[in-house]
């Protein structure tokens, strides 16, 4: 069961982060991270939107399970929809033939960005991402959930929904 004093302790910890999650989370848990159970698909704006893109503008939606690159542990579940042509070439080739979380090609890339919160959302689906129609379910137990755009130059290019999943329980210290 995830106690309020867990969820403080992450929800204080990201917000005091200068780093990316995953830099964050690699340096949590002690061991690198690789994006696992990616999925790509490539969709369509609808307007209004959140990214500020016309109505039919090419959107890749993704999602993937950050896992640690020894233990294979699930430490987090993450939606993304991102405009593809607001970000270089190497960024979109390495998100679709890599196993590389999105944090860490930005990082590779140098490529700085603020990040907005948004209104979270629970579960899958909710709020600005459509359902996919093969994502993987979240599990129903989980740490934290927040949602974020994500801005590179001050353009609106990235919506993540983040749920962090209870293999991070242990090194957030004792409850």
């Amino acid at each position: 069961m995830v106690t309020m004093a867990l969820k403080l302790r992450l929800e204080l910890a990201l917000r005091h982060s200068d780093t990316s999650v995953t830099e964050f989370l690699e340096q949590l848990v002690g061991e690198p991270l690789d994006a696992h159970e990616r999925r790509h698909k490539m969709i369509r704006a609808s307007t209004p939107n959140l990214l500020g893109v016309e109505d039919g503008h090419r959107l890749l939606q993704r999602s993937a399970v950050l896992r640690g690159a020894e233990s294979g542990r699930p430490y987090m579940y993450a939606e993304s929809l991102l405009v593809p042509s607001r970000l270089p070439v190497a960024v979109c080739r390495q998100l679709e033939n890599s196993s590389h979380p999105i944090g860490r090609i930005l990082a590779e890339e140098g490529i700085g960005f603020s990040r907005f919160p948004l209104p979270c959302v629970d579960r899958p689906g909710e709020g600005a991402f459509p359902v996919p129609d093969d994502y993987s379910p979240v599990p129903d137990d989980y740490l934290l959930a927040r949602t974020y755009r994500i801005d590179i130059e001050g353009v609106p290019t990235m919506l993540i929904s983040e749920w962090f999943l209870p293999a991070l329980d242990s090194f957030l210290g004792p409850s």
